[in-house]
């Protein structure tokens, strides 16, 4: 299956920003979430920025929320941030836009 997203990951000052572009789906998922695992043992701050993803579903949420939970457990800030359209939709609707996000995060 074609991978339909990319990333980059930057750490300064504390904070690491992983920066997703594309579609994420089932097919990307799992390395989604090594990913935010990776970024979370790497910095005490981590924003996720969805400014240039177009789509998500419910196997990406459940990598969020994993990596948001496993994030608290270790004492790391873990926010997404510039969810727009389709994606800022699917946040809202299942009710998780709120625990993954902060007033400031492009909400």
């Amino acid at each position: 299956m074609k991978q339909t997203w990319k990333s980059e990951t930057t750490v300064s000052d504390g904070t690491a920003v992983v920066t997703l572009f594309g579609e994420l789906d089932m097919a990307g998922a799992c390395a989604l979430g090594e990913l935010l695992q990776a970024a979370i043992a790497r910095a005490p701050r981590v924003q996720v920025d969805l400014a240039r993803v177009s789509f998500i579903d419910s196997t990406v949420l459940s990598a969020f929320v994993n990596a948001h939970h496993s994030a608290t457990d270790t004492g790391v800030s873990l926010v997404l941030v510039n969810p727009t359209g389709h994606v800022r939709r699917v946040l809202a609707m299942t009710g998780i836009l709120p625990m993954l996000t902060t007033p400031d995060s492009g909400e």
